[in-house]
């Protein structure tokens, strides 16, 4: 005959922890009464954390709900680190080499502006609001009285009267970009011709002509990605040319120092290539010198690119160049 199984019945103590415990399941805090234990102690994991799986044959969810499996409300738990904050702001700066040569290139670049902006704005979904500037390598002579120096926003170009616009002396979302650029772009041909593309760029973001009053109050803002454009088929400081100051590193620790963050930043150049190139340096104003030092300086950075300035449109690089902004754009790093 086989043995019999007996349970052997639960002791009060028992039966009152077992209804503590399943108390504490149903988040009220219980207390005991004065003939309770003193030795009872609560549950390792309280009601309000996040304990093991607790289903059961009623719970096949195993959430411990006790339902058919929803979810219930959404869990507020924190992040462990806050998400990265995207661009929402974009600074772009044109540098446009003004010397006798540049005809056929500053055409490309208009040309080529509406398509660049367009596929900027719709690439950078977090980007709202924009300024634009331009500015040539010398002091230029068509702008307005006490801005006709190095690094000055131009208002008033070849095409006459451009600015001032909504938000100062830069373009801005308020305006018709367009027309707006395609002013302020034309700064036709009779620049010096010792260019100092990378002088121009840190002037026109710097602190002197960005003061209140300045020439430039107001376009560079520190929260801003800032996409700095070349244009030009000399290098800076080429052969029997002063050029900017410094060289290189020089160029690039002055820009980092200016905006505060280095991958805050993007530099773009249309420039002189070594060959293989669409350049022909037996025609007049057909051909490029090899812009070494500018390459040099590009090279440096970690969002960057250069491309052939005598190319005749300048279309796909600017559609290359929308990948490089929005990687930027994406990896932003709010300065402080």
């Amino acid at each position: 005959m086989p043995a019999l199984r007996v349970r052997r019945p639960r002791r009060p103590r028992q039966l009152l922890l077992g209804l503590l415990i399943a108390l504490a399941g149903c988040q009220q805090i219980t207390r005991a009464n004065d003939d309770a234990d003193d030795d009872w102690e609560p549950p390792e994991i309280p009601w309000w954390e996040d304990g093991p799986e607790t289903g059961g044959d009623d719970d096949p969810s195993g959430d411990g709900d006790g339902d058919d499996g929803d979810p219930g409300p959404a869990k507020l738990d924190m992040p462990d680190q806050p998400p990265a904050a995207a661009c929402s702001v974009v600074d772009l700066l044109f540098v446009i080499d003004n010397s006798n040569s540049m005809v056929a290139e500053q055409a490309n670049l208009i040309a080529s502006f509406d398509g660049f902006i367009s596929g900027i704005q719709a690439n950078l979904d977090e980007a709202n609001d924009y300024h634009v500037g331009v500015v040539t390598t010398d002091a230029y002579g068509l702008n307005q009285d006490g801005c006709r120096e190095l690094g000055a926003l131009v208002t008033h170009s070849a095409a006459g009267a451009c600015g001032p616009w909504t938000a100062g002396r830069f373009i801005s979302l308020a305006d018709e970009l367009g027309p707006a650029f395609t002013c302020a772009a034309n700064v036709g041909v009779d620049g010096d011709t010792d260019e100092r593309q990378i002088d121009a760029a840190l002037r026109a973001i710097g602190p002197e002509l960005g003061a209140p009053g300045g020439c430039n109050e107001g376009f560079i803002r520190d929260d801003a990605l800032l996409v700095l454009v070349v244009i030009t088929d000399e290098d800076d400081g080429a052969a029997f040319n002063e050029g900017s100051a410094g060289g290189p590193v020089d160029w690039y620790a002055k820009i980092v120092a200016r905006k505060g963050v280095e991958s805050n930043v993007v530099v773009l150049a249309l420039a002189g290539l070594p060959p293989p190139n669409q350049c022909d340096n037996n025609l007049p104003f057909e051909g490029a010198q090899i812009t070494y030092r500018i390459e040099q300086f590009i090279e440096k950075f970690t969002y960057g690119d250069i491309g052939d300035v005598c190319a005749d449109d300048y279309s796909e690089f600017f559609a290359n160049s929308l990948s490089i902004i929005h990687d930027a754009c994406l990896n932003f790093t709010p300065e402080g």
